[in-house]
């Protein structure tokens, strides 16, 4: 579990200043209570989710790239409404249609939150694209797990967990049995970033398998969602999953209860 309390000390200061314009020793305990719960979401979000996009929204999420790439229309739209059905249970066109305004959007979007159903019944999300530039996944991995930490604003809701780990990075962890496994094993909500499938020979392959099945199968099992990013196309690959990741992965993508996100599509500018 990462430890926050020194950011979040420094975001408990700030947030004191800009919502009340005090010191915070001076504030009473309610509003000591909602800069803590904020600044604990703020030093969380600081924390787990990559710089460059820590203040990622829904609204961000345009199907173009920093370097100008763009998924065809049909390919964003789908995957803003997959992402919307997933934290919010509405779909992003119905969403605008009703509330055409960005500020009648967040404030539906704050009292719509998913989050702890999604919790609770383990749904995972397998985001996907054939592409070795930006096409929105990790961007969409950050949405979603930006609004899983904004459930710790809600009372009775501040002990849950998260992590994100890049895939070869979690690979070395469990080949090392390192002291950060634990807390990737056990985290209620998880960020798996960067799955490739570079060219193994199969022998490579099976050692991979065996040695990441059992810790996908365990969350798995144990109704732990798992935001998996994957670094191709998974259209044509469902079959053989299970031969290129082990049957954790596999059993993970494959599962009824996993949102799948597809980014495919994308139109190259010159």
């Amino acid at each position: 579990m990462k430890n926050i309390q020194k950011i979040k000390e420094r975001y408990v200061r700030e947030l004191a200043k800009k919502h009340y314009k005090l010191n915070y020793d001076l504030l009473d305990n309610k509003q000591k209570t909602y800069c803590s719960c904020l600044a604990e979401c703020w030093a969380y979000i600081y924390s787990i989710i990559p710089e460059d996009f820590r203040k990622s929204t829904i609204f961000g999420f345009t199907g173009i790239s920093k370097n100008g790439n763009s998924l065809s229309p049909d390919i964003a739209i789908n995957a803003k409404n997959i992402v919307c059905e997933y934290c919010w249970g509405l779909n992003w066109e119905k969403i605008k249609k009703n509330y055409n305004e960005d500020k009648k959007i967040r404030k539906v979007l704050r009292h719509k939150s998913k989050m702890m159903e999604r919790l609770k019944n383990g749904n995972n999300i397998a985001i996907y694209g054939e592409s070795d530039e930006p096409v929105g996944r990790t961007l969409i991995a950050s949405i979603v797990m930006k609004e899983a930490i904004k459930v710790r604003m809600k009372p009775g809701r501040r002990g849950q967990t998260y992590d994100w780990v890049d895939f070869d990075i979690l690979k070395q962890a469990l080949k090392d049995d390192s002291y950060d496994l634990a807390d990737y094993r056990s985290c209620d909500w998880l960020v798996v970033d960067n799955i490739d499938k570079r060219g193994y020979s199969a022998s490579q392959k099976a050692f991979i398998a065996d040695l990441i099945s059992p810790f996908f199968l365990g969350r798995l099992a144990d109704k732990l969602p798992t935001i998996l990013v994957f670094r191709f196309n998974l259209d044509s690959q469902f079959s053989n999953l299970n031969e290129l990741l082990g049957t954790g992965i596999s059993s993970m993508v494959n599962n009824n209860k996993t949102y799948k996100i597809p980014l495919s599509k994308v139109i190259k500018h010159e």
